[in-house]
Formats: structure tokens, sequence, C-alpha cells
């Protein structure tokens, strides 16, 4: 230890002391009468803060703590920190200035704001209990607010997530922010989609809680995958669509070259005639028709898709039939008698069916089963 540094740290008045690897190497008098502790029952010990002294945790080069005076009483301090050499740290006491009945006002303010605040509100008390909720959050909940303190609030998931969410607030209580989604299934208005923030909050005596929000989003979630779906499926039918498909096909590409699926194949598939059916009954017949023909594809088991118009196409995965089967069954799939009104069509399709290969594109993919599908109703006009 730097003797001449000591030398100059003793005419200070301010409350000071050295440490190293958190243990006490040297105080001054004005912290030992702070304490009302001698000087040798601190050297060599760790300065009596609630909760240990954590230089790691000090990101500042100031925070507020709790000494222990030797009554036993806590002293709320503001504790600055030097780093004096590579190993030993200055530390410099100094009383925090807190007015109590300032203090109690701020905190009914906040709590007021926070009653009325349109989001559920969760603070921790100690670990994972809770000490305080909100009117929001019991109504999110379906609950009163005092059958969520405590330990209660995890009661209010399924049991097959409170292992999940405890671990998250656990995660909280080592200092870490975290964010998730999760169900509950509330009495009025049944399952419902929360969105659940967890924010750790460090106190004076270096203890960890966590203040939460929660929002319910089921409706914005709703509206997000109705969005999506809308963005990706073909309005009439249902069927996902050509961007969908590209990406579909995109996806078994990259599965084929890492040899994680066997084999893949597309059908495309043409309604003959579909022109001539408009032309006669109109396009709500036609409408009609592609609407079955959707169904009967979605029903083949295989990933179906409406391409365009009339054309329709199926992605096939690790399926062992020859081109020939599969080209047959799709057709087969289709055929069949359509109630149109009072008229009973009888609509058939051309189809054929390419292999997928690694090394092509989703475009490649989708030219080869299109020229396929052109030789099969090429060969039928024969």
């Amino acid at each position: 230890m730097d003797e001449s540094l000591v030398r100059y740290l003793e005419v200070l008045q301010r409350p000071l002391a050295l440490v190293e690897a958190e243990r006490v190497l040297w105080v001054n008098g004005a912290l030992t009468d702070l304490l009302a502790t001698a000087r040798e029952d601190l050297i060599g010990r760790d300065l009596p803060i609630a909760g240990g002294l954590k230089l790691d945790r000090l990101r500042r080069s100031s925070t507020e703590a709790a000494l222990r005076h030797a009554t036993g009483y806590l002293l709320d301090v503001v504790i600055t920190t030097t780093l004096v050499s590579a190993e030993t740290w200055m530390l410099e006491f100094a009383m925090a200035d807190y007015e109590d009945h300032k203090s109690a006002d701020y905190f009914r303010k906040l709590q007021a704001l926070a009653d009325n605040l349109p989001i559920g509100i969760l603070i921790s008390e100690s670990g994972l209990r809770l000490g305080y909720v909100n009117t929001s959050l019991a109504a999110i909940f379906g609950t009163i607010p005092t059958d969520l303190l405590g330990m209660n609030w995890l009661e209010v998931f399924a049991e097959e997530d409170r292992g999940f969410l405890r671990g998250l607030a656990l995660t909280a209580l080592t200092g870490v922010p975290v964010r998730t989604t999760a169900k509950i299934t509330a009495q009025r208005s049944g399952e419902r989609t929360l969105d659940i923030s967890l924010v750790p909050v460090t106190s004076r005596d270096m203890s960890v809680s966590f203040i939460g929000t929660v929002q319910d989003v089921t409706e914005q979630v709703a509206n997000e995958a109705r969005l999506t779906f809308e963005v990706d499926h073909d309005a009439l039918t249902g069927l996902a669509n050509r961007r969908r498909l590209e990406g579909d096909i995109t996806d078994r590409l990259g599965k084929l070259a890492a040899a994680t699926l066997g084999s893949s194949m597309i059908g495309f598939c043409d309604i003959d005639n579909f022109k001539l059916i408009i032309d006669t009954l109109g396009h709500l017949a036609g409408d009609r028709v592609l609407i079955e023909v959707a169904n009967r594809l979605s029903s083949s088991g295989f990933a179906a898709y409406r391409f365009a118009g009339d054309e329709f196409v199926v992605l096939i995965d690790d399926d062992d039939r020859s081109v020939e089967e599969l080209e047959e069954l799709l057709s087969k799939t289709i055929f069949d008698a359509i109630a149109v009104g009072t008229a009973l069509l009888n609509v058939h399709a051309s189809v054929g069916v390419a292999m997928i290969e690694a090394g092509d594109t989703a475009s490649e993919v989708i030219r080869k089963a299109d020229r396929a599908m052109y030789d099969r109703k090429q060969m039928r006009a024969c």
C-alpha cells in the first residue's frame, strides 16, 4: 500500500477506505467515527455494506448503498469509487440526502400513475414474490389485485408454462432484462396473448428485484396473423399463393443441398377448357370450380398452391412413386363431377410432375413443371 497516499488521505475529513479484493486495507478516522467501529475491527474484513460490496457490479463511479452502523442501524450513503492502482480501490462515503416526507409523496404520485396506466404493472418485493400490482394487470388476468400478490401471479398461467416464466423471472433477478409472450385463459375473456417484460432494479442494499409490464396483445397478434395469411394465400380458395410457393421451393432446395430431405417433386395442374366454363356459365361458376379443385388438392395430402388463374401446384416430398404414377393420382384427384347450380360439370386437368433438384432455382423448378404439364396436354391432344 502506498504510504504517501495514506498520509495524504489521513488529513482529509471525508469518510474514506482503501479496499483490495473487496477487503479493507485501510480506513480513516472519519469512517470509523461514522460507523462507531474501531479501525482494527474493519481492517482485513469486508465493509459492513448491506448485501455486500460488489465492485464488479458498480457500473458507475458512484452508487447508493446502506452501511451498517455498530448499533445495527442502516445508514443510507452514496459511495464514490476510484481505482487508485491495478488492484486497489478508494471508496468515499457521503450521507444520502433523503427527506422522508418528499420520498413518500413521490412514491404516492408514482403509485397513482401506475394504478391508472392502461397496461399491467407488477413489482417484486423479494425474489419472485410480488409486492404490488395495478388494477390494469388484475383486469387482464380477470381477477382482483390482492389475488396476484406473493407467488400467486404464477398460478394464473397454465401449469406447463409456469416453469418457463419462473425461469425468466429468475433471470431478471440476476440483472438481465427479459421479454416474452405467453397465453392465459381468463375467466371472462377466454384465451389471451400477453407481452411480458421484466426489468431488474438494484436497491441501495444491492438486492435485486424486478418491475414488469404486461400488455394484452391478443388483437395485435390476430391482426398480424391475418395480414400474414392474406399476403401468402389466395383470397378465393384459401390456398397458399405463388409467393408462398416460391419460398417453399427455396426452402426445399436448401434441404436437398444439405441432404436433410431425400427427394421432392412438383406437380403442375391446369384445368382443361376452363375458359369455356366461364364463357358458358359465368364467373361465379368458374369460382365454384376453382374452389372445389382447391379443396380436392388440399385433401390429397400434398402441399397445395393456387399458382394463377386456373393453374394449381402441389409439392410432393419423399414419395417413392414414379412421376407417371403421381400424375395419374393428381388427375384422378381433380377429375369428378362438380355441381354448379343445376348443372354437373366433369372437370379434367392436365398434370405434369417434375423432380426438384439441388442446384435449381425456384423459377427453374416452376418452369420444369409447367413444361411437363404442357407436354402432357399436347400428348392428350394428339
